[in-house]
């Protein structure tokens, strides 16, 4: 008996130490358990302060996605942008979209004009000459007209622009490198357009490029009227070169011929026969208007003078039995640039140009024809003075 109240003792302190063990054991791990809570606690509190010492100071949150503070927030209140979500974190200023073309919208436009017109640009302006052909300066046109080839200022190349005026009219108008006046010339489509606007000279054009615009080719093009005094050219009888009498042809026909010794006065124009060569040449009248004129070989007596020919004749009203007669110009633009007179024949007048071309029309002996300065032996000096005095006095009377 007593043994086995020995054994069952023994076996008793042994369960009791076991006891005291497994209590000893639950204690630590309670412990433990009670200083992670009370760290985690401490190093939550220690986040959330220095995050809102972090928004304070700028505004916005400033955690790493990557950091442990975010795993700790998940279960806080504050909500965390996903992957993919375009929701904002708090304190985050979002800047709201405005199209700065949109009328109204705050954006830098503001200090613009409101009268600016986003659906054109300016390229530039010139004083119009009055003029049948017109000429731009070459460093207008190889700055605003980049089709233009103006590395080679080839004279044979022509390319066509395509201009809208205020009333929405289109002209369509062929320009070509001028090496004489060193410009780009509208060769054709002009006359028209400075008649239609009735162009004087000190007269400005406007040329715009639209926004969008058709093609690389299209301009817009505005006139303003102007107010001023030009110079009047001086038909000097000491500088009478020849005279030609016109007849049906010369106005049915729109051209003109010259006789070769007639040429001969202008050494700037000098072809050979069959060449198919052209010249360009300038004549101003005595309305201070330019005439371009194209000059070609047409035998070999004769030349013959055809584009702006027309359009001269058409604007000054010329009729068989009128004179015209050619003159040096005092401050020639070059060569080829000389004056030209009207007189009008006996017995028919024109609207400001009284007739004044019958001592002329009388020259000693001449016969009919396009060309006839030459063909009297012995009279061409009346005749020069003649023609020269009759211009003179009608262009007095003009101006």
């Amino acid at each position: 008996m007593s043994e086995s109240r020995g054994l069952d003792s023994g076996q008793s302190d042994k369960e009791r130490e076991k006891g005291k063990d497994a209590q000893g054991e639950e204690k630590g791990k309670e412990e433990g358990k009670s200083e992670e809570n009370v760290s985690e606690e401490a190093f939550v509190a220690d986040t959330e302060v220095a995050e809102k010492k972090n928004v304070g100071t700028s505004g916005e949150e400033n955690i790493d996605s990557d950091s442990p503070s975010k795993k700790k927030l998940k279960q806080s209140n504050v909500p965390q942008a996903k992957s993919g979500d375009q929701s904002k974190r708090p304190y985050e200023y979002v800047q709201p979209y405005s199209d700065p073309n949109e009328p109204g919208s705050d954006s830098d436009t503001d200090s613009v004009e409101m009268d600016y017109c986003p659906d054109e640009v300016f390229l530039f302006e010139m004083e119009v000459p009055s003029t049948n052909r017109l000429i731009i300066p070459f460093e207008l046109a190889s700055t605003h007209f980049l089709l233009l080839d103006t590395r080679k200022s080839n004279e044979k190349h022509v390319e066509t622009l395509e201009f809208t005026d205020s009333l929405n009219r289109e002209w369509y108008m062929p320009i070509q490198y001028y090496r004489d006046e060193h410009g780009f010339m509208i060769l054709s489509g002009w006359q028209k357009f400075s008649t239609q606007y009735n162009l004087q000279p000190l007269d400005l054009i406007r040329i715009l490029k639209p926004v969008p615009r058709l093609h690389t080719h299209h301009f817009l093009i505005e006139v303003e009227k102007k107010q001023g005094t030009v110079e009047i050219p001086e038909f000097r009888e000491e500088n009478f070169l020849f005279q030609i009498e016109l007849d049906q042809s010369d106005i049915e026909f729109r051209r003109v011929f010259l006789a070769r010794d007639d040429v001969r006065n202008f050494p700037g124009v000098k072809m050979q026969r069959n060449s198919g060569e052209k010249k360009i040449m300038r004549f101003t009248d005595a309305q201070c208007k330019h005439w371009y004129m194209n000059i070609i070989r047409y035998s070999e007596e004769k030349y013959m003078v055809i584009d702006g020919w027309d359009e001269f004749v058409k604007e000054r009203g010329l009729e068989a039995g009128d004179l015209v007669g050619f003159y040096r110009h005092e401050h020639p633009c070059h060569r080829k640039h000389y004056l030209i007179g009207i007189v009008k024949k006996e017995g028919r007048r024109s609207p400001g140009q009284p007739s004044g071309g019958s001592g002329a029309g009388r020259g000693a002996g001449s016969s009919s024809g396009s060309h006839k300065g030459k063909e009297i032996a012995g009279g061409e000096r009346k005749r020069k003075d003649c023609f020269s005095i009759s211009c003179v006095q009608s262009f007095a009377h003009i101006l």
